[in-house]
């Protein structure tokens, strides 16, 4: 694994790559802390206070559940970087998984009922009244406002602030004093926040959709490669019935159809993208079924799904590494896509929908470069990596 990583590490376009993806994850998980109304600290009659902390937790600041994750990421963050290191004795894996497991149960525990109030049990993740402590109130008090920190683009990426349709880069906002640094939109959004509360749509379509579709490309491919006969043909029309329609278009016929929501479009992009994966999974499992140490643990008499699932999947685990990395980046081109052409879901922050506001808005440029920089770093980074990964985990490509 260290010579993998090795190898990596040593391309430039890798580096490159993990360079752009570590920026969008840093943005995307302190998006709060960068683009927000609420102050991060706040000097009241009671002395210092941070009312974002409260924010976070907020229904109706971040309704989302997607939301609720990266505000949990970006408080656990530090405490989860300590933990890794004092349990470096640990496998990689092993670390990976409980920082993955108690992240999951934060997320689920802030949907729980578990605190008391005089209107009975409430969750950590309720809706609650909006704080006071934000950049417009601060302007509003004038030189009678208190000392306060606030995030570098005072601007909710969700609010529309009157007077400010389609103002061009650097515009001054009436309501908090700060700029526009990318403009507004048909609304009067900020287009900055919006990107970096993009950069979570992205990420977030991104992994679902790919670990959905792997989930299911792997266990047809797994039961069609190591079955074989009559299940493998079975299996395998199915497969060549998915391959038949254009994957996108597919995609669009659905979503039409249906609400045009986040979680919703995220789904089909996962149900529709694992034929791919399956043809990938049954190529490996037929290459290793024939194995020594498959023939011995069916000698052994260990059950089929242990043999699949726990001798067979983690030596063909490679190319679906290097697919998935792949994957995600068809998983954030199709979301953009669909935002583009209209299909998108209208109440996220999603940068398809600012270039599909852009698109009717063709003399407004800002609304079509910025988040279309932004798709194209995010692609071109995932591509790179991919690339990397392929020509490091390729035998061939060690010599």
């Amino acid at each position: 694994m260290r010579e993998v990583a090795t190898r990596l590490l040593r391309m430039t376009e890798v580096r490159v790559g993990l360079a752009i993806m570590l920026t969008f994850a840093i943005v995307a998980i302190y998006a709060p802390f960068i683009v927000g109304e609420v102050a991060i600290a706040w000097r009241g009659d009671d002395g210092w206070s941070l009312p974002i902390l409260a924010d976070l937790f907020n229904k109706r600041s971040y309704s989302k559940p997607h939301d609720l994750l990266f505000n949990i990421i970006a408080l656990a963050l530090p405490a989860l970087i300590v933990l890794w290191l004092a349990l470096r004795r640990w496998s990689a894996m092993r670390r990976l998984l409980l920082c993955f497991g108690l992240i999951l149960a934060a997320w689920a525990g802030c949907w729980i009922p578990l605190i008391p109030t005089g209107n009975g049990m409430q969750a950590v993740w309720t809706e609650r009244p909006f704080a006071a402590e934000t950049s417009v109130d601060h302007r509003e008090r004038g030189s009678a406002a208190p000392a306060a920190i606030f995030p570098i683009v005072p601007h909710r990426f969700d609010s529309t602030y009157i007077g400010v349709v389609l103002k061009s880069p650097s515009a001054i906002n009436p309501a908090t004093g700060a700029h526009f640094w990318l403009g507004t939109d048909t609304n009067g959004k900020d287009v900055l926040a919006q990107m970096v509360f993009g950069a979570r749509i992205s990420l977030t379509v991104g992994i679902f959709a790919t670990t959905l579709s792997m989930l299911i490309g792997i266990l047809i491919g797994a039961a069609s490669g190591y079955f074989g006969g009559w299940v493998d043909i079975v299996l395998q029309r199915i497969v060549e019935v998915m391959l038949c329609f254009p994957t996108f278009i597919l995609i669009l016929v659905v979503v039409a159809m249906l609400e045009r929501n986040i979680f919703i479009i995220m789904t089909v992009i996962g149900l529709t993208g694992w034929a791919g994966t399956a043809r990938l999974v049954r190529g490996e499992f037929l290459a290793q079924s024939v194995r020594d140490y498959v023939l011995a643990a069916e000698a052994l008499g260990l059950p089929r799904w242990r043999i699949m699932f726990r001798h067979i999947l983690p030596n063909a685990l490679t190319p679906l590494i290097i697919s998935a990395t792949f994957g995600i980046a068809g998983a954030v081109a199709s979301e953009s896509g669909l935002a583009f052409v209209g299909l998108g879901d209208v109440n996220s922050a999603s940068w398809g929908i600012l270039m599909d506001e852009g698109r009717k808005n063709i003399a407004y440029g800002w609304l079509i470069w910025a988040p279309g920089i932004a798709v194209f770093a995010m692609i071109t980074a995932l591509n790179l990596i991919g690339n990397g990964l392929r020509e490091a985990l390729d035998p061939k490509g060690q010599r």
